[in-house]
């Protein structure tokens, strides 16, 4: 039950982390923030539209990234391996 609760605050901690950036990263930009303040949800035509906010990502990070999961996986299945 213990390692239930940790996994489970440990997710819920993670999430909320991550949850409050990146909603301000497209907090501005959505169709849905947009309808809600009265205007289109998509592009009338007219004046060229303003290009959205993309964050960038070269291969290095990206690779970086995936090195940092596999670590991670790594890491708990040779912790479950000697425990077990």
């Amino acid at each position: 039950m213990n390692r239930f609760l940790l996994g489970l605050s440990v997710s819920i901690v993670s999430t909320l982390a991550m949850a409050g950036p990146m909603a301000a990263q497209s907090h501005s930009g959505h169709w849905f923030w947009r309808w809600l303040r009265g205007g289109s949800g998509g592009d009338t035509g007219g004046s060229p539209s303003n290009p959205a906010s993309v964050p960038e990502i070269d291969a290095s990070a990206g690779l970086l990234a995936l090195a940092a999961v596999a670590a991670a996986m790594l890491f708990v299945w040779e912790r479950r391996r000697r425990a077990g």
